[in-house]
C-alpha cells in the first residue's frame, strides 16, 4: 500500500501536472471582450500577490509600534535612549 503511494506521488510530481489552469491570453482576439476579461484577471491575480507580499514586509517592520514609542516620547533623545 505505502509502495504504491509513493509511485503514485512521484508520478505527480514528475509528470508536472498543474492543478491551476494559466489562462493564455492569446487565444483569444485582441479586441475580443473576452481577451480583455482574461487579461483583467491575469492583472488582478499578479497584483493581489504583491499586495500580500508588501504586507506580510510591511508587517514585520512593526511600524505600529515604532510610531507609539515616538509619540510617548517627550523628545528626541528620549525617543532613541528607549
Amino acid at each position: 500500500m505505502k509502495i504504491k503511494l509513493f509511485v503514485y506521488l512521484l508520478i505527480l510530481t514528475i509528470t508536472n501536472v498543474n492543478l491551476s489552469i494559466a489562462d493564455d491570453c492569446n487565444k483569444f482576439d485582441k479586441l475580443s471582450k473576452e481577451y480583455a476579461k482574461c487579461t483583467a484577471e491575469l492583472i488582478k491575480d499578479k497584483t493581489s500577490e504583491k499586495y500580500k507580499e508588501g504586507k506580510k514586509k510591511l508587517n514585520k517592520l512593526n511600524l505600529k509600534e515604532k510610531l507609539i514609542k515616538f509619540k510617548n516620547s517627550k523628545s528626541h533623545k528620549e525617543f532613541t535612549e528607549k
